[in-house]
């Protein structure tokens, strides 16, 4: 059989809602999305939202109305879907929402035919699986679904639905999960943890792989740490190098960011002269002020929100250790900086964090033995050092963004040829 994967055209849709392209760009997240193209490989790539403007700020764009178009890149187009179609529905929310999202499915199968697209690329296993499924169904073309978080696990943290105003109970999202999960051409979770979740869910173990974080990682954090490290940006907080503990990540339940002030606290009465900075946001912020206040630990607590990626790739090799409770993505980046980290065995982390190896990876929730790990890199600079340079070492052959972009396009490119068989993609779409 003549494979298809070298057919001229090729072209992706993507639907994410990772972050509004107001967040990608003040936060320099663009590369996580230009990178889609792997290379070329794909002639033009489409991200869609489909409703950026509940996320978005009031002088961004209107909260209503038709999905709006931007340019990002030669080959990048970003699609932002709204909140509702129609400012006078918005006192019905839940109809305009519908409106707004049928609204938005009419434009994608126009597009997707008028471009001609050959795969659709849903960013989670819920809504936009869903979106994803029909859109495919629609459009006759092949969907991936990339899993990024083990729901059950999140769910088993929360006690609450991933996606409650939209599915209202865990029940409902596990019946979507194995619906798609079981229709979907390809499932590639970003670590193991997630496609062990995705198979067991209903996923075709024949049909799924892993496409991990590194290709989606901003480039300065493949940096070596010395020349990327900036000890100006401490000026801001009063820091000294290597007297601080670093958190990346949303100030959620599910990420444990309150165990993060916890051990600031134990590891002080033990004599360790260093504050603690939080950078992210979310629901917690104000119980996580109110906690090291009543630790006493309120004026060695830096919430400092939100920061772009050149920020984090010059302030993380600075860092004395990194407490990572539970966290994705950026916990490559952090890796990639060469600082010790003391991680809980949750997820993907074990899969980079191995105790005495690679950083300190403590039984889940247990914050005894997460104050004794985050003591033990503080007692010992040397072990530290050496610690870090071997998780670099390590996150550098697990994320390195030129591997995953091979196995990317090899991925693509079977699925090509399992889907569209001996027909070429172009011309399957220009009949359907």
């Amino acid at each position: 059989m003549k494979s298809n994967s070298n057919i001229e055209g090729r072209k992706l849709l993507v639907l994410d809602t990772s972050y509004s392209l107001e967040a990608i760009i003040e936060r320099g997240l663009q590369d996580s999305v230009t990178c889609r193209d792997l290379g070329g490989f794909f002639k033009h790539v489409w991200t869609v939202h489909p409703f950026a403007t509940l996320v978005t700020s009031a002088k961004w764009d209107k909260k209503y109305g038709s999905a709006k178009t931007y340019s990002i890149a030669p080959a990048h187009t970003f699609i932002e879907g709204k909140i509702g179609r129609y400012s006078f529905l918005g006192f019905i929310p839940p109809l305009n929402f519908i409106v707004g999202q049928i609204d938005l499915l009419i434009s994608l199968v126009r597009l997707v035919r008028k471009e001609k697209i050959t795969v659709i690329r849903a960013g989670d296993v819920l809504y936009l699986g869903l979106l994803g499924w029909v859109l495919a169904k629609i459009c006759k073309i092949p969907l991936l679904v990339r899993v990024g978080g083990n729901n059950d696990k999140v769910f088993a943290t929360t006690g609450q639905p991933l996606e409650k105003r939209l599915f209202i109970s865990r029940k409902i999202e596990k019946l979507v999960e194995r619906f798609v999960l079981k229709r979907a051409d390809l499932v590639a979770g970003a670590n193991k943890d997630n496609l062990n979740f995705a198979i067991k869910n209903g996923a075709r173990p024949e049909y799924a792989t892993i496409f991990r974080y590194g290709n989606l990682i901003f480039k300065d954090h493949f940096l070596e740490p010395a020349s990327r490290a900036n000890a100006e940006l401490l000026k801001e907080f009063n820091l000294t190098p290597k007297k601080f503990l670093l958190y990346i990540g949303r100030l959620e339940k599910v990420k444990h960011p309150d165990d993060v002030i916890k051990v600031l606290a134990e590891v002080r009465k033990r004599g360790h002269d260093v504050k603690t900075v939080l950078a992210g946001d979310g629901r917690l912020k104000n119980e996580l002020e109110k906690l090291a206040m009543d630790l006493g630990v309120a004026d060695l607590v830096i919430l400092c929100g939100n920061r772009n990626q050149e920020w984090l790739s010059q302030i993380i090799p600075l860092a004395g250790v990194i407490v990572s409770p539970h966290t994705g993505r950026a916990l490559s980046e952090a890796a990639l900086g060469a600082v010790p980290i003391v991680a809980y065995d949750i997820d993907w982390q074990g899969e980079l964090i191995e105790t005495g190896v690679t950083g300190e990876l403590v039984p889940y929730l247990d914050l005894s033995k997460m104050v004794d790990a985050v003591d033990k890199f503080l007692s010992d600079p040397e072990y530290s050092k050496h610690i870090g340079e071997k998780l670099r070492k390590r996150a550098i052959e697990m994320m390195w963004p030129e591997t995953l972009d091979q196995h990317e396009r090899d991925q693509y490119t079977l699925l090509f040829d399992r889907f569209y068989k001996d027909q070429a993609p172009l011309q399957h779409l220009a009949t359907s």
